[in-house]
């Protein structure tokens, strides 16, 4: 591996998390050393040797938990579908410039808008074709979105075609309220499609969601996986059913043990040189201590480091570090029918009182610190010609300091609230996710520190554990106190995420906290007025991440930040961590046996 590299601050976790899953054995990248510089080291002038090509098999050797289904509409994990191509390609520059590209894949060219972003018109390249030789044009796609937000279906993914860009009537349609004709998707000809949305959108915007998140599907194979009324399709559940159209061909897939993926060399990407291997194979292993075994046995070519492991090969050469856009904490029900929960110097005592800090270091170890919501792995402004980390803005910067743990404020904020409260001691209630360790260990810490600062005569707070489904179901009631948890967020367009906190959200975990002002920024961002203002969107989201703060509707704790080993017989495309593709693992060289 060539090792003379700047390790950056990344946009994009490389742990896919749902929205009632659980960080995977949570650790903290500490202070100390959140995003080392790696210098040139012993191994470095080693590897700056000549030496002979290396020309064997290139096989990647990866690893996952498991596949239940490769159905791009069903599945909703956007790095799965490396044997289906898109519109537009995110992908690492391949001439080690350590950039991020967006590139024409399916598309002829990047798709363009004339009327200022809500018409968007997109040429589909001639030739493409499903891996038995079937063609793919713009009616595979036209066919592809209209399935996607079948009423009928009810798609996990059909959000894809209204939020982050909404297309015209296409929630309408999804909901049984209008025709597919009435759809702001358009067949000009084979080769080209018309999209309109309800509001404008920005390239970014319309790069990263429908052009980067709308994988095509085979009309014939999915009608033939279709059931009698046309509520299901068993389209992508084996190996038989599974069409491929990417930079990589799907070739072996069982299900309770591996899949392999080898090089298309039709595919127009792979004709122009971003692939250099040739198949990738992912063990499906759920026990990280199994990865870690089989990684330094050489037999996988990466490994999350966690917890001990973090500590023992943090500094290894063949570390990279990572940096989530997520940030866990718990959710703070200020409309609880316990009254203390309504009182926002209570609420704000909690914020300030939390011991994230020592909670990072001695039971997560990997992951750092968060006194803030919106992640360090958020981006803002264009990430190919400019723009930066929000947190590392003056608005971010000022949150941070802003809301910094503070014992003393949190004491003197909890004896205003007591005193409001007529002076009678309190109870409260904190959920987390059974069997997980690290989790009870987390809850054990707050209800500590708690007791001991605010008095245990004056404050109490009792435990529960539950399965994160439950818990999360539970928070959709309102009928909890605290509870742990995590809204996940865009890392281009946080904005965007910030709906999960608006007054008329469907899915709303229920805090209590509701707010014009809030809607009207959030609006404003994503559909509104400041839509191309990028200033004037830092400024909106520090005052959304201020709101949510002072009304106490989320406690931050920590970011899901992660650190990846190498094998030394890899050569990454990028040296830095870049928003979405993160190291382009599929499109890195083995260079060794």
């Amino acid at each position: 591996m060539k090792k003379t590299r700047l390790i950056a601050l990344v946009l994009a976790g490389m742990m896919a998390l749902s929205a009632c899953g659980t960080p995977s054995n949570p650790g903290s990248s500490t202070a100390e050393n959140p995003t080392p510089e790696k210098t040139p080291t012993e191994d470095t002038t080693k590897d700056n040797v000549t030496e002979a090509e290396y020309t064997g098999p290139k096989d990647y050797r990866g690893w996952t938990t498991s596949m239940a289904t490769f159905n791009p509409q069903m599945y909703t994990n956007s790095k799965t579908f490396m044997n289906l191509g898109t519109l537009v390609a995110m992908v690492a520059n391949k001439d080690g410039k350590n950039t991020l590209e967006f590139v024409p894949h399916h598309a002829a060219e990047l798709p363009t808008s004339s009327d200022g972003g809500t018409t968007w018109n997109i040429k589909i390249r001639e030739g493409l074709k499903w891996n038995d030789g079937t063609p793919i044009d713009a009616k595979t796609y036209e066919y592809t979105m209209r399935m996607l937000v079948d009423p009928k279906l009810i798609n996990k993914n059909a959000a894809y075609m209204f939020d982050t860009c909404i297309v015209k009537n296409a929630k309408e349609y999804f909901s049984g309220q209008c025709a597919w004709e009435d759809v702001g998707v358009k067949l000009i000809n084979d080769y080209e499609l018309e999209i309109t949305l309800q509001y404008p959108a920005t390239e970014l915007d319309f790069y990263t969601s429908i052009c980067s998140l709308i994988w095509p599907i085979q009309e014939e194979m999915y009608e033939k996986c279709m059931n009698a009324d046309r509520t299901s399709t068993t389209y992508g559940t084996s190996l038989e059913t599974t069409p491929s159209a990417g930079m990589f061909t799907l070739t072996e897939w069982i299900t309770d043990g591996h899949d392999k993926f080898v090089r298309n060399d039709d595919d127009p990407l792979v004709k122009e040189g971003y692939i250099k291997l040739d198949s990738m194979t992912r063990r499906y292993i759920k026990e990280n201590a199994t990865r870690a075994e089989m990684f330094f046995k050489n037999e996988l070519d990466n490994h999350s480091l966690l917890g001990d492991d973090y500590i023992q090969y943090r500094n290894d050469p063949r570390a990279y570090v990572t940096l989530s856009p997520n940030v866990w904490g718990y959710f703070v029900n200020g409309a609880s029918k316990n009254p203390i929960m309504q009182n926002k110097d209570f609420r704000n005592a909690l914020y300030f009182a939390t011991p994230r800090e020592s909670i990072a270091q001695d039971v997560y170890k990997l992951y750092p610190p968060a006194p803030y919501i919106v992640a360090s792995g958020i981006y803002v402004g264009d990430p190919i010609n400019g723009g930066e980390y929000y947190r590392d803005t003056a608005e971010g910067k000022a949150i941070t300091e802003k809301y910094a743990t503070n014992p003393e404020k949190a004491k003197e904020l909890f004896d205003k609230a007591y005193e409001a409260n007529g002076s009678t001691p309190v109870s409260i209630e904190y959920i987390y996710f059974e069997g997980q360790e690290e989790q009870k260990r987390q809850a054990e810490i707050l209800q500590e520190t708690f007791e001991n600062l605010f008095g245990k005569d004056r404050f109490t707070m009792t435990l529960r554990a539950m399965p994160p489904s439950s818990a999360y179901d539970v928070y959709r009631s309102g009928e909890y106190d605290l509870g742990l948890g995590v809204r996940l967020a865009n890392v281009f367009n946080p904005w965007a995420t910030m709906n999960v906190w608006t007054t008329g959200y469907a899915d709303k975990y229920i805090t209590g906290f509701e707010s014009e002002e809030f809607d009207k920024l959030q609006f404003d961002c994503v559909y509104g007025d400041l839509v191309n203002d990028v200033d004037g969107k830092v400024k909106a989201l520090a005052r959304m991440e201020e709101l949510l703060l002072d009304y106490g509707a989320f406690v931050p704790v920590m970011q899901n930040d992660n650190v990846v080993m190498y094998s030394d017989r890899i050569t990454l495309a990028t040296q830095e961590y870049l928003p979405f593709v993160g190291y382009a693992g599929s499109q890195s060289d083995i260079t060794a046996p």
